[in-house]
């Protein structure tokens, strides 16, 4: 019965915790819970034809993943810099993908401030709020939108319809505007 309990609190406590990585002069998070791994950049072959926003696929382990680039989501301000670059793997129940990133900065707890105006369920929203981390702002990312993005990426291609998604976001200065559709 304690080790029920002791997994509880950890698990409670892993929940508070956000997942905080750069990508460009950006830093975003997400909770942490959704992370299955960081791992160095395998190489990644793209998608004729798909939309900017899908790096490719990556090949983990035998594992092939669809990557997301967030660079044509958010703005030019995340464009990848880092000459080892590394892979945020997301464990979802539809199954797993990456997101391409710079660097995890650190696993943390952070308060984060959600609009009830950026979450639209029918919209393909990336963004689900702000928070603050060492003094810098941060935009905390929705998994779920990520992953619907990947999803519809792929499926569009495979059905030869033309990409769902723009090509760009507004840049963070008008954050509460981030849809991809």
């Amino acid at each position: 019965m304690e080790s029920v309990i002791s997994n509880q609190s950890r698990i409670a406590n892993l929940s508070d915790k956000h997942c905080i990585f750069r990508c460009g002069d950006v830093m975003f998070s997400l909770p942490a819970t959704a992370v299955r791994e960081v791992t160095i950049m395998p190489t990644v072959v793209p998608v004729p034809l798909s939309h900017p926003s899908l790096a490719g696929i990556g090949n983990l382990r035998s594992e092939f993943l669809p990557v997301i680039d967030l660079e044509p989501l958010i703005g030019n301000q995340a464009r990848l810099v880092a000459d080892t670059k590394q892979l945020l793997v997301i464990q979802c129940p539809l199954g797993s993908w990456a997101i391409a990133i710079d660097k995890v900065v650190a696993i943390d707890g952070i308060e984060t401030h959600i609009d009830a105006g950026w979450r639209n369920e029918n919209a393909m929203s990336v963004l689900m709020g702000t928070a603050t981390y060492d003094g810098k702002v941060i935009s905390v990312l929705d998994v779920n939108g990520l992953q619907r993005i990947a999803q519809q990426t792929l499926e569009d291609q495979w059905h030869g319809s033309g990409p769902a998604f723009p090509s760009t976001v507004p840049t963070t200065s008008s954050a509460s505007k981030w849809n991809a559709v």
